[in-house]
């Protein structure tokens, strides 16, 4: 996938356009480095397309949380063991807020 930069951008505003139209999207970069992706929409199809991106990023936000968990093994865990740790979050934020470093007053 071809790259542009925000000075191609802001100096070639009408280069910027024909090359987003020609190719369908483009990856923006500044100083060297991806920034953005750029997608060539058309009014009919802009809520189909922030849709689909909507979609694609609650994806991969799914995989990472999968592998996170493969990695610490919580994977693994089993129904007794998940009732466990969501019993004691439940019970942490039911405490009362107090201020750091305070002592518990029981």
């Amino acid at each position: 996938m071809e790259t542009v930069t925000y000075r191609v951008i802001r100096n070639k505003p009408g280069e910027f356009e024909q090359s987003l139209s020609d190719k369908g999207s483009l990856i923006l970069t500044k100083k060297g480095k991806p920034l953005a992706l750029l997608v060539d929409i058309s009014d009919q199809s802009l809520a189909e397309t922030l849709r689909l991106i909507s979609q694609v990023r609650a994806q991969i936000a799914v995989s990472k949380m999968r592998r996170e968990a493969r990695q610490s093994g919580v994977d693994r865990l089993g129904p007794e063991e998940i009732t466990a740790e969501v019993d004691a979050v439940r019970a942490v934020l039911q405490e009362p807020i107090r201020k750091r470093g305070q002592p518990r007053r029981d």
